[in-house]
């Protein structure tokens, strides 16, 4: 089941589209790492998804709904930037005063619960301007968690944190996702952790879609592989599969074959040699997630 599914979505600010005809889709269950550079248009999308923008054109459902659908729109928490805290106030009161705001039953039980969840003590009096940043940051997700939710939209979760606090973090989404069966959009440029916890992702650059692939996809597009450039490249491949009996092979843009198996090096030299052919390049290439990203949205700068 699509929770979340955009079609042609689209956000123009003057003259600058900061969403451009995007489609995306996140299944129920998803942990979906929402990717892109600065500025790429992810803070955007959520806006739009959770009601704070408008869009230019184009449509959004929240579980099959417009996103103005006020069943649909309980059924969303979201900590869009940074949290909205009252510094004097401790997290139990800033708490406590949004589920007043909020008209929730029973809100001091909801509370107390809520602050448990997300690893804050119900009895801690210290006002939140004395607060860490990633005790802040989980109080924010305890925010976004009052009314119960089934759909979490969080931008930038663990930007700014320390590694303790990092950890956390991921413990605390997980357990939602896991324990509570939440389905949580994540918008991040932090992707070394991001790829320890997401079940999908989409890459977005400058505003458009460039690739939705889940984890289990992408892990085997981030597969070891030989690189290989040869002059006769068409003539090359069928010899190499024939003679080293391959079976996981591709031919790439630009002549480049990629074999995704153990094979012998200088068995390969020799076998194009033979044949005539001349080896223009050849190396192993190891590919991990990041490097992976960075590919797919164009390079590494002001990611």
């Amino acid at each position: 089941m699509a929770v979340i599914q955009t079609m042609g979505l689209s956000k123009r600010y003057k003259d600058n589209w900061a969403v451009d005809r995007l489609d995306l889709r996140v299944e129920q269950g998803d942990i979906y790492g929402f990717i892109g550079r600065n500025g790429a248009g992810k803070s955007t999308t959520l806006k739009l998804l959770c009601g704070l923008a408008q869009p230019t054109q184009g449509e959004a459902l929240i579980f099959g709904k417009p996103i103005q659908d006020s069943v649909a729109r309980r059924r969303v928490g979201a900590l869009i930037e940074q949290p909205g805290l009252y510094p004097d106030l401790s997290g139990r009161e800033n708490l406590r005063l949004y589920a007043t705001l909020l008209g929730l039953d029973s809100p001091v039980r909801q509370v107390d619960e809520i602050l448990e969840t997300v690893g804050l003590s119900p009895k801690e009096k210290k006002p939140v301007k004395h607060y860490s940043m990633g005790m802040k940051q989980r109080l924010g997700v305890g925010l976004a968690l009052l009314g119960g939710p089934d759909l979490l939209l969080l931008d930038e979760p663990i930007n700014g944190l320390d590694p303790e606090g990092i950890r956390e973090m991921r413990e605390l989404l997980l357990r939602l996702n896991r324990e509570r069966g939440l389905t949580l959009l994540i918008s991040s440029h932090i992707l070394g952790e991001l790829s320890k916890i997401a079940t999908r992702y989409g890459i977005i650059q400058q505003g458009r879609m460039v690739e939705q692939i889940t984890a289990g996809e992408l892990a085997q597009k981030c597969t070891d592989y030989l690189h290989l450039q040869a002059d006769q490249p068409q003539k090359a491949a069928a010899l190499l599969e024939r003679e080293l009996h391959l079976k996981r092979w591709e031919m790439r843009p630009e002549g480049e074959i990629r074999i995704y198996e153990a094979v012998d090096t200088k068995a390969v030299g020799q076998i194009l040699t033979q044949a005539g052919i001349a080896v223009e390049e050849m190396g192993l290439h190891r590919q991990d997630l990041e490097s992976y990203f960075l590919e797919r949205m164009g390079g590494a700068d002001h990611v």
